[in-house]
């Protein structure tokens, strides 16, 4: 190499000599920052900025704590945070042997209260005789349901308002 070009080489590469934003790309030593020297990084602790704490920008090297944030399941589960599964239930009007059934999905999220069962069932199955009052499993038809912990998953049920269920003959035959 000549000394034209060393001269040339050792200038260009004089981290001290450089001006703008490639000035703060190094430190006085002349090493390099790496990405802190490329963009401005902000520390993300979940905490807000006071008088006694400041998370502005900052250009030097800032470390991302492994800690985990939130404790518990929380992303040791398949595909993150995992929802309740819905129940999906086929609802039947007392008396009127040709209704084929209205299907409803039921989950923990929307239906918190079991009078919200209710409305719900009353808006899908339209009984002529008033409001849903009182939800009997199929085929028994005995047992009323109390709570959302009392529906199966495909599960064939009964919506009475008041009476009590009318004969076999007078129920649909897809709710036995």
């Amino acid at each position: 190499m000549s000394k034209k070009s060393q001269d040339v080489t050792s200038r260009l590469t004089d981290s001290s000599k450089y001006t703008g934003s490639h000035k703060n790309r190094f430190d006085d030593s002349g090493k390099g920052l790496g990405k802190a020297g490329r963009e401005n990084l902000v520390e993300y602790t979940g905490s807000t900025s006071s008088q006694s704490r400041d998370f502005g920008v900052t250009k030097g090297n800032v470390t991302k704590s492994d800690k985990p944030v939130v404790s518990g399941g929380l992303g040791k589960e398949k595909f993150g945070t995992q929802a309740d599964k819905p129940i999906s239930i086929i609802l039947f009007r007392n008396g009127d042997k040709h209704h084929t059934g209205e299907k409803l999905v039921l989950k923990k999220e929307k239906y918190r209260t079991f009078d919200q069962i209710l409305q719900a069932a009353t808006n899908s199955v339209k009984l002529t005789t008033g409001p849903v009052k009182k939800i009997y499993k199929a085929p028994e038809l005995k047992k009323v349901v109390k709570s959302f912990a009392d529906f199966e998953n495909n599960g064939k049920y009964l919506c009475c308002s008041g009476e009590p269920p009318a004969s076999k003959e007078k129920l649909p035959a897809a709710l036995f």
